[in-house]
């Protein structure tokens, strides 16, 4: 009977573990659809300077990858860039162009901005699928130096305070488990700490003390029936009661303990039911593995070799038999790709006005010479900044996958102190990583909401009738002007419209409107391109002192002075962008050119005279062009397109009514056209001399607005000082930031070199490069060089 009753034990055994085992292929396939639908964009922006006056320019690059590997990710094509507020509210926007992952341009910073610390955020059309805690954020200063400037008064909490993170989420009563804490100051800022744990009875269990930046550690078992407080005492020895972690009288423990080459999972539990348990692991959507585990005795563990383990931040979840999500713990790789940048000057004291040379050299950390993309950026050491620049390595591999800010990231990176491998340890524990939500990624595929902008920027809207969403209403939409653009798009079931535009740069009026119908009227409404949703990121609460004075009087003459003189003629200088002159529709059957005949001043005797390939015909309700079909013979049936200026026109009775002085070109399509979900039969197309639709009226159910395409990129002013009549010139030259260049290309050699001038402003100078390559390698350099007055002078 017991050799029996152990068989019939071992077979449902065996059956409960193949049904375990079809779990976990479950999970890992659903994991992976996950992961090939919700790529994951990561955006890194180089500023120029995180310290500006009102009246300079705001210059930055950008660059965006791919979450998994970092290479340039060419999929977005418009990146979204927004500076906040201390209120996260946006103050200037832009949409700026993408090309093979990388973008940059500028903001103009007018003196209506207020001094204070604000926020600029990047993110794509795309990024607004997931939550804004990932897209990037960089603080930056401001100061209006018109305006006498004023510390704020902070309104973060008076004291310190402490947030507890126990490891792997959970704490349970009796098993021993490492708590991560975090003390922050009144300024949000990691702080120093110290404290004790206190039992119902008042009496101290244990005691903590953090470590650099106030983050820390410490094991603690906690006892049945039992209500814990913690008691914080700061640097000042001010001490506060702070809230402890709930604990369970039943669930699950994680414990990840580092032994040197390998990596240990202990898992624990208590009062919970169920033989299996699944360890899944990944990092950066990268599958490393997925293990079925037994416990035996409520007790588990896995062991993997940290060999295993890819560069960058593993995640390693546990789900129960039901695919629940229990605990998740995270570790750290260093990683080994690194992108070297060397830059040699050809000397390290320059005069006034004087030519600089750099020499750049990039390689992988293989020593291999590397091409690159990078971006080069020379300004004043002025003391005035007090927000450090993120940086490309350590913000890619770092900071783009934690929620919350990080004081110093680069001070993690630093192998050879033991003090911060451990720091970058507690940070895994006080820094919760959620790019995703389990719940999404165990759930049938549903389609997101934002699609990727991969050909261009993407207008949307909706329409409506009454309140209500309308579905199946053409909709077409066009920006008069000389270039013919125009879109077409039919609404959805819930009333969206959307128009993939093409060469759309700078402020532009934009027509949209709906085919034409005498008996219905639409409302259409078109939506902000730019999220409203913001995370919980804000930049800290602005302090300024007195002794900066003098040094924010000298940098604000110089602005001055520069604007006074530079920037009516250099300023507003932008690069002309390459793009399409071609109408949408191609080349025309057939183009007039109205000064080439002779000038009639109504425009049916044009039609009726110049154009045999179009016939008009005048019947009750009005005229009608009917087109020779270029392709069967004989004529088009149906309506054409008619165009003025690239904007559709519905009553060819207004197209008559259109001075024909003021028509420059005439273009005819005789074959029929396709244009988004519309057909037409041919297009006759109407261009003026101004571009500005030559007094046509609008039906006034069209929606006509001022929108902003791609900003127009701002020239960088730098000028020439190659001989001593140059040099000599009376004009000032009061630059700060000496040179800014965000599309500075390696040759596969690792190879560059750019050149510039010092102004006459005397210091010490910064040199900052960032960039990287087509393989992912990421890298930063930096150095200092000085200037000094010019000899003879």
């Amino acid at each position: 009977m017991k050799k029996v009753f152990a068989l019939i034990l071992f077979s449902l055994l065996l059956q409960a573990g193949l049904a375990q085992e079809k779990q976990l292929d479950t999970l890992i396939r659903r994991f992976d659809d996950y992961r090939v639908r919700a790529l994951q964009e990561k955006i890194y922006a180089h500023l120029d300077r995180t310290f500006y006056l009102t009246g300079e320019t705001l210059w930055f690059k950008i660059y965006a990858v791919d979450g998994s590997f970092h290479k340039p990710l060419n999929v977005s094509k418009v990146a979204y860039v927004e500076i906040m507020d201390k209120g996260n509210l946006s103050v200037m926007q832009a949409k700026i162009e993408l090309n093979h992952g990388s973008g940059n341009g500028s903001f103009f910073l007018p003196a209506s901005l207020g001094s204070g610390h604000y926020s600029f955020r990047v993110y794509t059309h795309w990024m607004k699928n997931f939550s804004p805690e990932f897209f990037f954020h960089q603080d930056f200063t401001i100061v209006n130096p018109f305006v006498k400037p004023v510390s704020e008064p902070d309104k973060r909490p008076p004291s310190h305070t402490l947030a507890f993170f126990p490891e792997g989420g959970n704490l349970v009563t009796g098993i021993r488990s490492k708590i991560g804490f975090r003390v922050l100051n009144a300024l949000g800022k990691g702080s120093f700490g110290k404290g004790f744990v206190l039992n119902n009875m008042g009496d101290t269990v244990t005691f903590f003390t953090s470590s650099k930046f106030g983050i820390g550690n410490f094991l603690f078992t906690p006892a049945e029936n039992e209500k814990y407080t913690a008691v914080l005492q700061d640097e000042q020895g001010n001490k506060s009661a702070q809230n402890f972690p709930e604990v369970y009288k039943s669930g699950y423990v994680m414990q990840l303990i580092d032994s040197g080459d390998f990596i240990n999972i202990n898992l624990k539990n208590k009062g919970e039911q169920g033989f299996f348990v699944y360890l899944f692991v990944h990092a950066r959507q990268i599958i490393v593995k997925a293990t079925l585990q037994m416990m035996r005795e409520n007790i588990t563990s896995v062991v993997f070799k940290k060999s295993e383990l890819p560069e960058g931040i593993s995640h390693f979840t546990l789900f129960n038999d039901q695919l629940q999500p229990l605990c998740e713990r995270l570790f750290f790789t260093y990683p080994k790709k690194h992108l070297a940048i060397q830059v040699e000057n050809n000397q390290h004291e320059y005069n006034q006005r004087r030519k600089v040379s750099l020499s750049l050299q990039t390689s992988t950390n293989s020593g291999k010479s590397s091409s690159a993309n990078l971006s080069m950026a020379v300004y004043k050491i002025d003391s005035l900044a007090s927000i450090e620049q993120t940086g490309i390595f350590h913000h890619l591999w770092l900071g783009a996958d934690l929620t919350g800010s990080i004081d110093s990231p680069d001070y993690y990176f630093n192998t050879n102190d033991l003090q911060a491998v451990q720091g970058m340890d507690n940070l895994m524990l006080t820094h919760g990583w959620r790019r995703f939500d389990w719940k999404d990624v165990l759930k049938k595929n549903d389609a997101f909401e934002f699609v990727p902008e991969h050909n261009g920027h993407i207008i949307t809207g909706v329409v409506t009738q009454d309140h209500v969403k309308q579905r199946g209403v053409l909709t077409y939409l066009a920006s008069p002007g000389n270039i013919i653009r125009a879109y077409g798009s039919r609404s959805s079931d819930h009333g969206k419209i959307h128009f993939e535009i093409k060469d759309f740069y700078g402020p532009r009026l934009v027509i949209i409107q709906t085919q034409a119908d005498t008996t219905r009227t639409y409302d259409i409404t078109i939506q902000n391109p730019f999220f409203p949703a913001v995370s919980s990121h804000s930049p800290p609460a602005f302090k300024i002192t007195d002794n900066v004075s003098q040094k924010l009087l000298s940098r604000s003459m110089a602005m001055q002075v520069q604007d006074v003189f530079y920037y009516e003629q250099y300023g507003n200088r932008f690069l002309k962008p390459k793009v399409d002159s071609s109408a949408f529709y191609g080349e025309a059957d057939a183009t007039y050119f109205l000064d080439d005949y002779t000038r009639f001043q109504v425009m049916e005797e044009v039609m009726r005279e110049y154009v045999p390939g179009v016939f008009v015909r005048k019947r009750k309700d009005g005229f009608h062009f009917i087109l020779a079909d270029a392709v069967n013979g004989g004529v088009l049936s149906g309506d054409p397109m008619i165009l003025l200026d690239g904007v559709p026109v519905f009553d060819v009775d207004d197209i008559m009514r259109v001075d024909p002085l003021q028509v420059k070109k005439l273009e005819v399509v005789t074959r029929q056209y396709y244009l988004g979900p519309a057909a037409f039969s041919g297009i006759v197309s109407y261009t003026t001399y101004q571009g500005n639709l030559g007094g046509l009226k609008l039906d006034p159910g069209s929606v006509s607005l001022n929108y902003d395409g791609l900003q127009l990129k701002r020239e960088f002013y730098s000028p020439h000082y190659e001989n001593e009549s140059q040099r000599n010139n009376k004009m000032p030259d009061q630059r700060y930031l000496l040179y800014w260049n965000p599309e500075i290309i390696i040759d596969q050699y690792g190879q560059g070199k750019v050149e510039f001038y010092t102004s006459d402003v005397e210091g010490t100078y910064r040199v900052v490069v960032e960039g990287s390559n087509n393989e992912g390698f990421l890298g930063s350099f930096d150095q200092n060089f000085v200037v000094k007055p010019r000899e003879n002078q």
